[in-house]
């Protein structure tokens, strides 16, 4: 009778314990509040996007002239410690183009992540990145 005791008791707490863990890698796509990136002083997320790329990005070379118009689209999962994983490309404009902005992203700095029901969650987002972006700072 004891070890029936404490066959359950075991299978009990591993159960209870993987429970726990299926929570937290469930990915929320739209939380209570949307995980958002700060990017030197801008006040909201699509004007911080917009500097980190002018200030960032170096067109390639061989893409300059190839006069380019639109948005690349990137969804990506923000984790509950900020970092950014699961990178992918949602509409893209020419293959080397969109590569070269899938490795800015993988650079970028951490973002704050989202929160939902007061705990901090994984998240889906999707980010445009305007090409106009992609040129750089000009002065």
């Amino acid at each position: 009778m004891k070890k029936i005791s404490l066959i359950l008791l075991i299978t009990g707490f591993f159960s209870a314990y993987s429970y726990g863990q299926q929570s937290d890698t469930m990915t929320y796509i739209n939380p209570d509040i949307q995980p958002t990136f700060k990017y030197d002083t801008c006040s909201n997320m699509l004007s911080s996007l917009k500097k980190y790329f002018i200030y960032n990005y170096k067109m390639p070379d061989i893409l300059l002239d190839n006069g380019y118009g639109g948005s690349v689209y990137v969804e990506l999962i923000i984790e509950k410690d900020s970092a950014i994983s699961n990178i992918k490309l949602k509409r893209g404009i020419d293959t080397p183009l969109d590569k070269s902005v899938l490795e800015r992203i993988q650079t970028m700095p951490k973002w704050c992540p989202g929160n939902d029901k007061g705990k901090t969650v994984r998240s889906r987002v999707t980010i445009p990145v305007s090409i106009h972006w992609l040129y750089g700072k000009t002065e």
